[in-house]
């Protein structure tokens, strides 16, 4: 599967904070491509004798650390291999510091990627949305959506204030879930306004009990928290209760609402 980086942190560069620690080989991000800390994908480039600004290639594998959120992914030039111990001998100068291991894109459990909605998934994420539509209000998998509707949930897609996941196994979008931004007036709670809500959370059959919607939900949170958000709230289905209870969500009797029509 190929990726493209963008270097940040060339060979032979230092780190921004830590002026002792040199990147011995090319050090970047996958722009698109979210990762739990709420940034993009970090990703380590192995096989290229020289500092780059950008590279694609082959992601190789993936490096686990059981210490920290973060998982650091590792590309390298097509038809290139590395074993696992050569990777975290190349990338010891800074994988030391964690209880790291490699694991292979061969012995992966599955090879989805988590990817940001931008125009070019726009319509895998209305496909996907609209199933899980269908699914909820139980009205068939042959359910046509007006033209309306279709093309108003597309604009909230390209200019609401969110941020909208897709789980993708190859091109097809297995799971998505949307995070809302709210800005309120501040209170001694909510010191920053900001709030977010947490809904179309939904895995398609065959992709499910793969722990698939709680990466991305932790993931939304995550950018939730750097955006400043104090506070998610959702509206649970019965199935995914538990899920969110896991996750420390809790029932409040709270809110009342009015429906001033549509």
């Amino acid at each position: 599967m190929q990726f493209t980086a963008r270097i940040d942190r060339p060979m032979g560069s230092a780190h921004p904070k830590h002026p002792d620690l040199i990147y011995r080989v090319n050090y970047g991000e996958i722009v698109g491509v979210p990762a739990l800390d709420g940034d993009w994908q970090d990703v380590y480039v192995l096989g290229v004798d020289g500092p780059v600004a950008e590279f694609t290639g082959e992601r190789i594998a993936v490096i686990h650390r059981r210490d920290d959120v973060e998982d650091k992914w590792v590309l390298a030039p097509e038809g290139m291999r590395f074993t696992a111990e050569e990777i975290m001998a190349a990338v010891r100068f800074q994988e030391q510091y964690f209880d790291s291991y490699a694991v292979m894109e061969e012995d992966a459990p599955e090879s989805i990627v988590i990817r940001r909605v931008d125009e070019a998934l726009l319509d895998a994420a209305l496909a996907i949305r609209l199933d899980c539509l269908r699914e909820v209000f139980s009205c068939g998998p042959e359910h046509d959506f007006s033209p309306e509707f279709i093309a108003a949930t597309a604009d909230f897609l390209r200019t609401a204030d969110q941020v909208t996941l897709l789980a993708m196994d190859g091109e097809t979008p297995v799971a998505c879930a949307t995070l809302c931004f709210k800005w309120y007036i501040p209170t001694p709670g909510h010191p920053t306004g900001r709030r977010a809500h947490l809904m179309n959370v939904c895995t398609a059959p065959g992709y499910r009990r793969r722990g698939l919607a709680k990466r991305l939900v932790m993931t939304l949170q995550a950018i939730g928290k750097k955006r400043g958000v104090t506070e998610i709230t959702l509206d649970a289905t019965d199935e995914g209760r538990r899920l969110y209870e896991s996750m420390g969500y809790r029932t409040s009797d709270e809110a009342m609402y009015l429906d001033i029509g549509r």
